[in-house]
């Protein structure tokens, strides 16, 4: 793989990467409003029945009234929850695959680095070969052919 196209695949995998953590982000955000909504809807359940208990004792049709309200807030009360639960196991998928992007990214980057660690290696070896041979032709020349 040329050296061109391993930086390539490594931005890209950087923009994958970027854009996931984006999606993770959003998802808890989601998740977060979602159990914003559900601590409001259950503060106001406990609200209602705290007020609701004085004044029921006053009208039945008020507490049969209140009885119908409750269920529903109830009802409301469950949908958010599930609501909730499906977003956490969002935020939950959408980590797995920023890890996995993750990942991708190092992998991509760990072969860069290795390759350029043995790119640096050939030229230390050649460097040194270099110097060999030049030690080498003036040790064949002697000390009294060097001025």
């Amino acid at each position: 793989m040329k050296k061109r196209t391993l930086q390539q695949l490594i931005d890209n995998a950087r923009r994958v990467r970027d854009d996931a953590a984006v999606r993770v982000a959003g998802a808890h955000r989601e998740a977060d409003g979602a159990q914003r909504t559900l601590d409001m809807l259950s503060s106001y359940r406990d609200e209602q029945m705290r007020n609701g208990a004085a004044l029921s004792r006053i009208d039945p049709a008020l507490l049969r009234l209140r009885g119908r309200f409750a269920d529903k807030l109830g009802v409301a009360i469950d949908d958010q929850t599930r609501t909730r639960d499906a977003l956490h196991v969002a935020v939950e998928r959408q980590r797995d695959a920023l890890i996995d992007r993750q990942r991708a990214l190092l992998a991509f980057e760990a072969l860069q680095a290795r390759r350029e660690a043995a790119a640096q290696q050939r030229r230390a070896r050649l460097e040194q070969r270099d110097t060999d041979e030049l030690a080498a032709q003036t040790a064949r020349r002697g000390p009294w052919q060097s001025r």
